[in-house]
């Protein structure tokens, strides 16, 4: 009688072990992402490409953020003149303004269109399908390390743009911000 105990306990454990490996949850397969900034949300009209970066003092702040700008799919035209930036940190909230004429290094406070990639037609504030602006930000207060920023692009229409971002623990010349 223990002869068929024992026999009966072996089965049912190699049987547990065989339903183990046969049963388990497969992984479901990799999507690429389409923008690599996971930031695109419904109603948005502009996405962020690439890297958010910040131009500093060596182990001191940072003074200014520069960034690419591109509209999100389906958008045809967005005049920039019309875009409001908000930069906010942990103690401070500021509303830069543009900079005169809209394309230059910006002072304290003032935001400016450094440079437009794939740029169609004439030069102009107006940003086309396939166009990427490139801004740069210049907050009034600078920026320390290990701080934690977002800068909000509003649009006539649409949802705003977030980008949300944390300074290196070691300020160099140029900074590459890290998405939280």
């Amino acid at each position: 009688m223990e002869k068929w105990h024992f026999t009966f306990l072996t089965l049912v454990l190699i049987s547990g072990i065989f339903a183990t490996g046969c049963l388990g949850e497969d992984t479901p397969p990799l999507v690429p992402a389409i923008n690599p900034q996971g930031n695109l949300q419904p109603g948005q009209v502009l996405q962020v490409f690439g890297d958010v970066t910040g131009l500093g003092i060596p182990r001191g702040t940072i003074d200014t953020i520069t960034f690419t700008v591109g509209l999100a799919p389906d958008i045809k035209t967005l005049d920039m003149e019309k875009v409001v930036i908000v930069y906010a940190d942990a103690i401070r909230t500021e509303t830069l303004s543009p900079v005169a004429g809209f394309r230059s290094d910006p002072p304290p406070g003032e935001w400016g269109i450094l440079s437009v990639q794939k740029e169609l037609g004439n030069p102009n504030n107006r940003i086309e399908y396939e166009e990427q602006f490139v801004i740069r930000v210049n907050p009034k207060a600078p920026i320390v390390p290990n701080q934690v920023i977002t800068i909000i692009i509003k649009t006539p229409t649409g949802n705003p743009t977030s980008i949300r971002r944390i300074t290196p623990t070691t300020i160099m010349a140029e900074n590459f911000l890290s998405p939280l």
